[in-house]
């Protein structure tokens, strides 16, 4: 008898959960070739293919590019306050990496420095992908924690401002990203 209070204790309290979704994750690498036979060569490629700073004042080889969407749905049960039912995150992430294919007689050198610089990069901006990620994850883990409200309204404003809080958190990180890693040049993402 006990057991079965239980149950159905659990039941119905499982039953006013919302349902949280893992976030949707849409990954692209869009790759920028070069050519060149020397470092010099290869730089002045890089330089040409670069992303701009907003300022102008500084160029760099790759960038990381994320749009995080997310739906909310809002219940009101009969004579009930209005809670979240479902709530689901969609995360497009687009990369930017600059390509080389070393011709056949490239120094060994040049093409081991090339490596090492591709790797750092792409280390870099994978850095850049796993803030996105988060952020996802943090929108959909707070929001499941807004408690209900009076109206579905009300209740629909305070999970768009969480959201958005948690979003400009995670730009906000990603902008520390790039000051403690000087934009990957702290982990080895420099040419020549």
């Amino acid at each position: 008898m006990i057991a079965t209070a239980l149950a159905s204790m659990l039941f119905a309290a499982s039953a006013d959960a919302p349902v949280i979704e893992a976030p949707t994750i849409q990954d692209s690498v869009e790759y920028h070739d070069i050519s060149g036979r020397t470092a010099k060569e290869l730089s002045d490629a890089l330089k040409r293919i670069s992303y701009a700073e907003p300022t102008g004042d500084r160029y760099f080889a790759a960038n990381t590019r994320w749009r995080l969407a997310w739906n909310f749905r809002v219940e009101a049960p009969p004579r009930g306050t209005c809670r979240l039912a479902s709530a689901t995150a969609s995360l497009d992430v687009t990369m930017n990496l600059p390509r080389w294919q070393p011709p056949r007689d490239a120094p060994p050198a040049l093409v081991h420095q090339w490596q090492t610089f591709a790797t750092a990069v792409r280390h870099h901006e994978d850095g850049h992908r796993d803030i996105a990620v988060d952020a996802a994850h943090a929108i959909l883990d707070r929001v499941s924690k807004v408690a209900p409200a009076s109206d579905c309204g009300k209740l629909k404003r305070s999970l768009g401002r969480v959201a958005d809080a948690t979003l400009r958190e995670y730009r906000d990180k990603e902008s520390s990203y790039d000051v403690t890693t000087l934009h990957g040049q702290a982990q080895g993402a420099t040419f020549p």
